[in-house]
């Protein structure tokens, strides 16, 4: 949260709570209590102060684990909401189009019976929305709660082709799944802070609780041209069916208008499989961002993020069938985008922020849906 006080916004606070009156000389008790108010409110600006040096100038929207606030019984709640938009397919760093891949990338199951040789239903399009109240409280001066509920929302336009060959379209079939996600609670740890804040070092120690659905299922259309509810591919799942680990590194500094840093997080699960027999791939992020503080309300930002993720582990026997994402091996890679943000200090303690990331670089494994865009807008309030 980014909790500041500036001269202008303090001089408004003043006039809010003192009269603009003239308050007679010999009012002894008005004037004791116009004075204490005063004191009180000159104390309180500076305790904030001393607060926003403390903590980082305002950092993008989509980040999580990046600071603490550093007293007990501080913290900040708020809710973030992201939103991830796919158009067409990759294969491997190369768009390709829908007919190319009915034609040439292999069906797994092809020889069971009733199998074709190739994928007949692909993505045309998927978006995927995520909404999560989150809290941040500081337990002293070094440790601090975190957590997260996401609620997800996600869709798919599938294509199916005809038969078992050949690129004749039978049409579109939109599928959906929605429900809550994995919740995620945690500690940061504040390994250092130099003795000005230009530079502080954290860890993300966190665990994320199977708390998200991996059995939704919805109507989707065959080859044979029959609408038939199946269960849905890997990427339609509302979360991981295991326990995982967010373990992770943040630095970050400022100097004057600057602000600055790069994280490390990792995502690993904690079993071998879940209850479906199989687990997501170990996930790998780095980013690094540079902000500037225009003036004390508004900041901007730019990040590169970059990821890497495994392909599934396992197989879900009930995922099943010539589309793309029954295949386990049709998921992870890797993914660089660039990011521009913006943070807003829409009252008092009340920040807001926007962040677009777009893909710059895609090495995907298999077919995949290609990663178009991502918006992360969130509003946070600190308490302090």
């Amino acid at each position: 949260m980014k909790c500041r006080v500036t001269m202008l916004s303090a001089s408004l606070m003043l006039a809010c709570i003192i009269p603009t009156y003239a308050i007679a000389a010999d009012d002894d008790s008005v004037s004791s209590s116009t004075l204490e108010e005063r004191r009180a409110l000159s104390d309180r600006i500076k305790q904030l102060r001393q607060l926003r040096k403390k903590l980082p100038i305002p950092v993008p929207s989509g980040l999580f684990g990046i600071y603490a606030f550093p007293e007990k019984g501080q913290g900040v709640a708020g809710i973030n909401y992201q939103h991830h938009q796919f158009d067409g397919l990759i294969q491997g760093d190369s768009s390709v189009s829908a007919e190319s891949v009915v034609t040439s990338a292999p069906n797994r199951f092809f020889g069971d019976p009733g199998q074709p040789p190739t994928l007949r239903v692909v993505p045309q399009s998927a978006k995927a929305d995520v909404m999560f109240p989150f809290a941040n409280f500081a337990l002293d001066d070094q440790w601090a709660l975190v957590g997260l509920a996401p609620l997800i929302k996600k869709e798919t336009v599938l294509e199916t082709f005809m038969g078992g060959a050949g690129t004749t379209s039978l049409g579109t079939t939109t599928v959906t799944s929605e429900g809550l996600g994995d919740i995620k609670f945690g500690a940061v740890y504040k390994a250092y802070n130099s003795d000005n804040y230009s530079h502080n070092v954290l860890f993300d120690l966190v665990l994320s609780a199977p708390t998200g659905s991996i059995t939704e299922e919805d109507y989707n259309r065959t080859p044979a041209n029959a609408l038939v509810k199946t269960r849905l591919p890997y990427g339609m799942q509302l979360g991981s069916g295991t326990w995982d680990t967010l373990l992770g590194v943040v630095y970050w500094g400022k100097d004057k208008q600057w602000g600055w840093g790069a994280q490390y997080l990792a995502t690993i699960p904690l079993e071998s499989s879940n209850d479906e027999g199989w687990r997501y791939g170990d996930k790998h992020e780095a980013t690094a961002w540079v902000s500037y503080e225009w003036d004390p309300d508004f900041v901007s930002s730019l990040r590169i993020r970059t990821e890497t993720q495994d392909q599934i582990r396992g197989i879900d026997p009930k995922i099943y069938g010539p589309g793309l994402g029954a295949n386990p091996d049709n998921y992870g890679g890797k993914r660089t985008e660039i990011g521009f943000g913006i943070n807003w200090m829409a009252a008092f303690a009340n920040n807001v922020s926007l962040e677009i990331l777009l893909p710059i670089d895609q090495d995907r494994y298999g077919v995949q849906a290609e990663h178009e865009s991502s918006i992360a807008f969130s509003w946070r309030k600190g308490y302090f």
